[in-house]
């Protein structure tokens, strides 16, 4: 972990191109090294998730999910926007030296978690979860009170451009949490066992964050005071970001699980659960780039408004790339292999994960276009978007459920989901200048690459060979599919992309990440 820099942070300030290489560098340092955490976790998180499985089956993986759910929006009740509020107006403040501020936005937002926002979610945990008292306790504990208590630790990682050091940290903790979670449902095997294991160590591992960061944030964080004293314009922010932000996560999550506990059988529930987490495993990389994105474009616009556009395009053009990647060397494999996997009780999960899949990936492009619109404090233009694909989002599920039962809530989360994006999307390529076709065209390895998977999937799928033979096959068929039509439409990364990507990258990676990129940079 990195070494406490003292009482004086560091900030990205100075000349314009020493401020702004210093922000791409540390947003590239903070997404390589999420993808590292990614691709290290991401096999160990995925044979845990098959193991819990196939010991609970799919009726209790489906109680499994439910509580998950439950606690996932549990955690963004705690926040209430403070997250990306702290992260928004306190990484502006750290670059340009105000650590006063820093500090006090802190504390003070530390005071509202643990004395408002914790003590009313407590509430609301009691009334909801339907589990025996000692899971309770665990659930209040660890996936309530303790994250209240030191969740600034992690804004801070952010604030201070160290979300390298916050992807080592999130890597220990991941391995940790499935090797506790695999152990719990081996001997335990129940669907709230194995719940609660997860919370336990979730919530004591966010107390870990408080090491990496400046010693002055850290005192910051850990005496909390009365939430006032914020800087002109928070409260504005924030109170409609945290609806926002509560919204946003029905929207985007496996939210429809809650309507399904209600309209569809057990079953159903647990295969699409299934789907979508074999779904957020394929796209987990391409996710990664996001987090470390946040503060840097923040930052971007204090220091440098004009290399913004820039930014959101290459932003675009990567996660498009890197996307399309993933979905042509495994999405089409994983849903092959569903049967052999997970048993044959989750066959119908198959074609749900190669749609569930597609969408998601589609979606994971454009969702960068939330680090922009946060960058502006546009909080109320995230309310309204999110509200109208939320509700959306609950009458498809609610029609289609009951008639459709799994399918149905694909459809509902892809409708939602969609909705949202495009909502967002029209917006900030507006204040950016960018016309609909430079979207099209920095967004068009995903179709390519959506194509691949699909006739991989076909192609593979009709093959007299067992399903193990057949989803090396699609894997191999996809990527080679997939750089003939990268190379024949010239489109990918571009040299510049290459070398930034590469730059970023630990040492040891950074000559197989050079061969990798060659292969998806043909853009004319």
């Amino acid at each position: 972990m990195a070494q406490d820099p003292g009482d004086s942070p560091p900030s990205p300030v100075g000349d314009d191109v020493s401020a702004r290489r210093q922000l791409q560098d540390g947003a590239i340092r903070g997404a390589t090294w999420t993808v590292i955490h990614t691709l290290v976790s991401l096999p160990v998180a995925f044979l845990a998730n098959l193991i819990v499985a196939r010991v609970l089956g799919v009726v209790d993986y489906g109680r499994l999910a439910f509580l998950t759910a439950l606690m996932e929006v549990a955690y963004g009740v705690i926040t209430l926007g403070f997250g990306v509020a702290l992260v928004q107006f306190g990484s502006k403040a750290h670059a340009a030296g105000r650590h006063d501020e820093v500090r006090r936005m802190l504390s003070a937002a530390q005071g509202f978690r643990l004395l408002v926002a914790a003590p009313l979610l407590t509430v609301l945990v009691l009334v909801v979860a339907d589990v025996e008292p000692l899971m309770m306790v665990m659930a209040v504990v660890f996936g309530i009170l303790v994250p209240s208590a030191f969740d600034g630790a992690t804004a801070c990682l952010f604030i201070e451009n160290k979300s390298a050091a916050g992807a080592k940290i999130a890597l220990v903790i991941a391995l940790v949490t499935q090797l506790a979670v695999v152990v719990v449902a081996l001997v335990v095997r129940t669907a709230d066992s194995v719940w609660a294991a997860r919370l336990v160590v979730g919530g004591a591992g966010v107390a870990l964050a408080l090491f990496p960061i400046a010693a002055s944030y850290r005192r910051a964080v850990l005496r909390p005071r009365l939430p006032r004293g914020f800087p002109a314009g928070f409260w504005r922010f924030t109170i409609p970001f945290a609806l926002a932000s509560v919204v946003g996560s029905l929207v985007l999550s496996r939210s429809e699980i809650f309507v399904m506990q209600w309209l569809a059988n057990p079953a159903a529930l647990g295969l699409f659960a299934l789907a979508f987490g074999v779904a957020g495993h394929v796209f987990a990389p391409a996710q990664a780039f996001i987090g470390p994105l946040v503060p840097a474009v923040s930052s971007l616009h204090e220091v440098d408004t004009a290399a913004v556009a820039p930014a959101f395009t290459r932003t675009l053009r990567a996660g498009s790339t890197v996307v399309a990647l993933l979905m042509a060397s495994a999405l089409a494999a994983l849903a092959l292999l569903v049967p052999v996997l997970y048993g044959e009780e989750f066959r119908d999960a198959s074609p749900l994960v190669l749609a569930l899949g597609i969408a998601s990936g589609l979606l994971v492009v454009g969702s960068p276009v939330t680090a922009f619109v946060s960058a502006r404090l546009s909080a109320w233009e995230l309310l309204r978007a999110n509200l109208v694909a939320l509700v959306l989002d609950i009458a498809v599920a609610i029609a289609l459920i009951p008639v459709w039962g799994a399918w149905g809530a694909v459809v509902a989360n892809v409708v939602g989901a969609t909705t949202r994006l495009m909502l967002l999307m029209r917006r900030e390529i507006t204040l950016l200048g960018l016309p609909w076709r430079t979207v099209a065209r920095e967004s068009a390895p995903v179709g390519l690459g959506a194509i691949a998977c699909v006739i991989a999937w076909f192609t593979a799928g009709a093959l007299p060979w067992s399903p193990v033979a057949a989803a090396a096959a699609a894997a191999v068929l996809g990527v080679l599919v997939l750089v003939v039509l990268l190379r024949s439409s010239g489109t990918g990364l571009t040299e510049d992309d290459a070398v930034a990507v590469a730059r970023g990258a630990p040492a040891p990676l950074r000559t197989p990440s050079a061969s990798l990129l060659r292969l998806l940079t043909h853009r004319r």
